[in-house]
Order: structure tokens, then sequence, then C-alpha cells
């Protein structure tokens, strides 16, 4: 049958006006913004593999080990002890001088509220210490209102203060016993079961961490009255030999972080909080990170964490069972 030629023109044109031209691209005004690219939610991966439990338990280590972390601030020791419990971060600092023969010595305990007990004497090779430790805070929770208490972590920053001109002498730092108050220290002569020594000049900074000496070291005890301090935490003994006379050298920055109980009739006991569960993977890994490590580090604040953060990483990732499974959710109660 033959196809008209008209009929087939309209058919062709049809077609033709079907088809859309390309569409223009939209050109944004100049404070426009394009719609945001959202990613997707991946799922977290479990077990020993995640990096947000590790990151969970690295965190609560480092807020056992590092005195100077804020994560430090508010922290208790997780063994399921009853009843609640307060924290308080004890935290000043004291510029040490030498004294008229240029030497001095000064204690740092792990200790509180006492506390620190700088040399008031001294010959050409001794100083000595005065009859009583000085507060690391006089006023505050734990004397007001605290009794019994114990130490979570405590460490000291020291510094040079002294200008280019007047820097000198040896600045010897050791790890030992708390002292006895007034009893004499022969300069160069204690036995340290860690030392540093090291030239005093402009820029020096050296930090000293406190270590557990042993279970009692996590024991509460009874807030004592008198300037006594406890002997179950290391203490640092700082000599100051071959300065000039009475001349400020030295500053020294103390975090004692503290952990307390109230009376039960206490107007601040609705504020206190239940001590954690104890987790003993918790106290293998703090362990571990002071063996690592020893009392001594070098370098400013955020080198010091970074140290200590790689520690406590090595120190979790070294459990290849039960990777702290309970200790993500431990700390969240602080």
């Amino acid at each position: 049958m033959p196809v008209k030629v008209g009929k087939f023109r309209k058919i062709k044109k049809a077609k033709k006006a079907a088809v859309k031209p390309p569409t223009k691209p939209t050109v944004l005004a100049n404070n426009a913004s394009p719609r945001p690219i959202v990613p997707r939610n991946r799922p977290k991966t479990g077990g020993t593999g995640s990096n947000t439990t590790h990151h969970q338990h690295v965190h609560s280590v480092c807020a056992l080990t590092n005195p100077f972390c804020p994560a430090a601030k508010g922290s208790k020791w997780p063994d399921g002890t009853q009843g609640n419990t307060m924290t308080q971060q004890f935290r000043g600092n004291v510029t040490i001088a030498s004294l008229a023969a240029g030497n001095n010595a000064v204690v740092f305990a792990g200790s509180a509220p006492y506390g620190y007990l700088a040399g008031n004497t001294s010959t050409a090779t001794a100083v000595t210490f005065p009859a009583g430790y000085t507060f690391y805070k006089d006023t505050s929770l734990l004397a007001t209102y605290g009794v019994e208490y114990r130490i979570v972590s405590m460490g000291v920053i020291f510094r040079c203060v002294a200008s280019a001109t007047t820097a000198a002498g040896l600045l010897t730092i050791g790890t030992s016993t708390p002292p006895a108050v007034s009893t004499s220290l022969t300069l160069g002569q204690e036995a340290y079961s860690e030392v540093q020594v090291v030239a005093i000049q402009p820029g020096m900074e050296i930090t000293w961490i406190s270590q557990p000496r042993g279970t009692g070291a996590r024991e509460f005890v009874a807030l004592s009255t008198a300037t006594v301090v406890s002997p179950d935490w290391t203490a640092c003994i700082m000599e100051i030999a071959g300065a000039a006379a009475s001349t400020a050298l030295i500053n020294a920055e103390w975090f004692v972080n503290i952990e307390f109980t109230l009376p039960a009739n206490s107007d601040l006991a609705p504020l206190a909080k239940q001590n954690p569960p104890k987790v003993p993977h918790a106290e293998t890994a703090v362990s571990t990170v002071h063996t690592m490590l020893g009392s001594f580090l070098k370098g400013g604040v955020s080198t010091i964490e970074g140290t200590i953060k790689e520690a406590a990483s090595a120190a979790v990732t070294s459990f290849t069972s039960n990777p702290l499974g309970a200790l993500g959710s431990l700390f969240a109660l602080f």
C-alpha cells in the first residue's frame, strides 16, 4: 500500500519534537554552596580490631599514668571500692633559689595535702631541712571535708627560670623515699633508684612522675593533721650545687590528683560518685606504662603526652585475649 507523503512528514516531525535539548548546568551564586556530600555510615568493626575501643582504653590508661593530662583531673583508681568518693587536683608551683652557700635541696612527696620540703640552711656540702613539710594546698576540699584519701597520680615539672647570665651550676633530680624532717642531706651522695644530672641553663625542662611503691599506694589512708607524707609513693629530691648565692634558678610546678571519702552526713555527699568497678587489666596496663617509661621524661607537656600515649597504646595492644573489654565504659563514671 503506498504511503502518503504528508502523513510520513507529520510522524517524523513529531518524533523530532519529543527529543529534549540538553539541560544547561546550574550556575551557583557567589554566596551559594553545593549540596554537601554526606558519607555513608560504615559499620564499626568490633572485637580486638576496633579502633574506637582501642582509643577508649588508651585514654583510660593515660588518665591514670599522666598526672599532667586534662583527663587525670577527676580520675579515680578502678578497684571497686565500696562507697562514693570525690576527687581533687592540687596544682601549684614554687620558685627555688640557691641558698647562701650556692646550693639547695627540695623534696616533693607523692602525698597530700603535704607536701614539699625546701632546705632552709646549707653548708658547702650539705643542706638541712626544716621541721615540717609545706602544704601543696592548705585550703581545699580534702582538708575541709576529707576523711580518707589516696593518690591517683602525681608529678612535677622543673623549668629553669634563670637568665643566661645567672644560670649556673648543676641540677640533680633523683627518685627516692621521702626523707624525714629536720634531717641533713649530703649533696651528691644520696642513693637514688633513678637520677638525672643536668647543667642549669635557660630552656631546661625536666619532668618527674611519682610511682606507686606497693599495694599500700592504692589503699585509702586517714587524713593526717601532722606534717607527714605517704611512704607508699616515690618522692623526688632536687639538688642544686655550684650556683651563685641566693639566685632564683628553678621553678617547680606540681600536679597531685587525689580521690577521697566524705563523712556520711557531709553536705557534699550527694555530689560524690561511686568508685569505678575493679578491672584487673587496667591495673596491669598502668603498671606496664610505669615500667616502660620510668620516672623521668624530657620535653614539654605536649611531648610528654605523646610519649605516655604511645606507651599506653603499646600496653593495651599487648593484651591478646580480652582487650580490656570492660574498660571502655569504665571512665564514663568520672
